[in-house]
C-alpha cells in the first residue's frame, strides 16, 4: 500500500505532455525524493524551499526555475545535462582565452568565428581603407560554413576517407565571382556540396559567359573600325 503524506489524498497530477521535448519535471522531482528517502517537507527543509513549492512542482501547477532545479537533484547526487539526437553530451560554450571582446566589451556573435590578426581583405573595413582592427569576424555565413566544412574533412582523414573533397575556399569565392558576373544564376549552392549540384552551376556559368563572349565577338567583327556590315552589291 502507498505511503499518503498528509491528512488528505491529494489530487492526480495531470499527465505530462508527450508533444513537447520537456522533460517530466514532476517525476524528476517525486524521483529524487524516491532515490534519497525524503518526504517533500524534508525535500523542502535540504534545498531551502516551501513545502508547498515542492508540492505544486509535483502536481504540475509550477515550473521550477533552472537554478531551483539544479539544487533539487543535487539532493540525490544528480545534475542536468544537454545532449544532442545521438544522446552525446553538448558541454557550454566557453570564453575564449583572454576573455576576448570587441572595443566596446562585448563577446563577439558567437555564431560567428573570430578571426585573430585578419590579413588584407578579411575585414569589411579594408576596402574603404579603415584600420584593421586586432579582430574581426566573418559576415558571410555560407563562406564560413564552407570553410568549416573543409577544415573538417581536412584534419579527420580517416574518417571522410570514403568521402569527395569539399570545395576549397579559393574555389568558393570562384563560384561566387561567377555567379555575380553571370547576373542570371542564382546563389552557389550551399554547404554541404553535392558534387551533381556543383556540377550544374560551373556548367551553366560556362555556358552563360560563352554565350556572352559570343555575342560580343559577333559585335565587334560586324562593327570593326567603326564601318557598318554590309551585304555585296550595296
Amino acid at each position: 500500500m502507498d505511503i499518503i503524506e498528509g491528512d488528505r489524498l491529494p489530487a492526480e497530477p495531470p499527465p505530462a505532455p508527450v508533444d513537447v521535448v520537456v522533460p517530466d519535471l514532476s517525476g524528476l522531482v517525486r524521483r529524487v525524493r524516491r532515490s534519497a528517502d525524503l518526504s517533500q517537507r524534508e525535500l523542502a527543509e535540504r534545498t531551502g524551499l516551501a513545502p508547498s513549492t515542492i508540492a505544486r512542482i509535483e502536481s504540475r501547477s509550477l515550473a521550477p526555475a533552472l537554478d531551483t532545479l539544479a539544487a533539487i537533484l543535487s539532493v540525490a547526487g544528480l545534475r542536468l545535462v544537454v545532449v544532442d539526437a545521438e544522446n552525446r553530451r553538448v558541454p557550454p560554450m566557453e570564453d575564449p582565452p583572454g576573455d576576448l571582446r570587441d572595443g566596446a566589451g562585448r563577446r563577439f556573435p558567437s555564431h560567428l568565428d573570430v578571426i585573430l590578426d585578419p590579413l588584407p581583405g578579411e575585414w569589411w573595413g579594408d576596402r574603404y581603407g579603415c584600420a584593421r582592427p586586432p579582430e574581426t569576424f566573418h559576415r558571410d555565413r555560407p563562406l564560413r560554413d564552407a570553410m568549416r566544412r573543409r577544415s573538417v574533412w581536412e584534419v579527420r582523414v580517416a574518417q571522410f576517407r570514403t568521402m569527395p573533397p569539399p570545395p576549397t575556399i579559393e574555389h568558393w569565392m570562384m563560384m561566387q565571382a561567377r555567379c555575380r558576373a553571370c547576373g542570371r544564376l542564382p546563389d552557389p549552392p550551399p554547404p554541404p556540396f553535392a558534387p551533381t549540384a556543383v556540377l550544374r552551376y560551373l556548367q551553366a556559368a560556362a555556358l552563360l559567359l560563352s554565350v556572352r563572349a559570343a555575342d560580343h565577338e559577333d559585335v565587334s567583327r560586324r562593327t570593326h573600325r567603326g564601318v557598318p556590315w554590309a551585304t555585296a552589291g550595296r
